[in-house]
């Protein structure tokens, strides 16, 4: 039991230190060497557990991941008296101005020219993140606040188009189409009866690709 201790607590100094360094000095800037420095062990003990820096920063952003979704969940108990589509709505919004859910996402940025990385992407996108959109969705049509007849694939859809579809990192898009697009995912979702995208969350979110896209200068949805 203590080996077992011992090698969780040295996979979390090695992602703590990782996440720091590559928010401080950037992916590509940051060796192995130095994450082993900052996480007090040696090189070779980071190789036990990790085969590259690439791997790194996938178990990083998982647990980026997890601790978001743990603070939906919580966000998620706390506005259960809401209706569906007023409680997806926030908790859109809320995770679009969560600092912690977009630490990494200037580094994920370049990761998303990986094919491989971005198939990744998408399969949590359907197999993990898809399953709490849609439960609140059914909540949604529960209430009556909600009317597709589709939870789960308008979940699956809905996160594809706005986190792949919709990010110029992996299909590339000037200022206009990209608020085009956002529009059309918001027609198409009201059409599916899911009006959750206002024109103010939408705006929001063109902020945050301003951010990360500094070149580009999305127009207004």
């Amino acid at each position: 039991m203590a080996r077992k201790y011992h090698a969780k607590a040295t996979i979390e100094a090695i992602l703590s230190a990782s996440a720091s360094l590559f928010l401080e000095k950037g992916f590509d800037k940051t060796s192995m060497q130095e994450i082993a420095a900052a996480a007090g062990i040696s090189k070779g003990a980071i190789y036990h557990h990790f085969r590259s820096k690439d791997e790194i920063l996938q178990a990083v952003a998982q647990r980026q991941a997890q601790a978001v979704t743990a603070a939906m969940e919580t966000l998620r108990a706390e506005t259960g008296s809401l209706r569906g589509s007023e409680q997806l709505r926030l908790i859109l919004e809320k995770n679009l101005e969560s600092q912690e859910a977009h630490d990494l996402d200037d580094i994920m940025c370049v990761r998303m020219k990986s094919a491989e990385f971005v198939l990744s992407y998408m399969q949590n996108c359907v197999n993990m993140d898809a399953a709490f959109v849609s439960e609140i969705i059914r909540r949604g049509i529960a209430d009556g606040s909600l009317t597709t007849a589709f939870p789960d694939e308008c979940a699956e859809v809905f996160l594809l188009l706005l986190n792949v579809w919709c990010d110029p990192a992996v299909f590339d898009c000037d200022g206009e189409k990209l608020s085009r697009r956002l529009k059309f995912l918001q027609h198409l979702m009201k059409s599916l009866g899911m009006d959750v995208l206002s024109d103010a969350l939408l705006e929001k979110y063109l902020e945050l690709l301003r951010r990360l896209y500094p070149r580009e200068e999305p127009a207004h949805a």
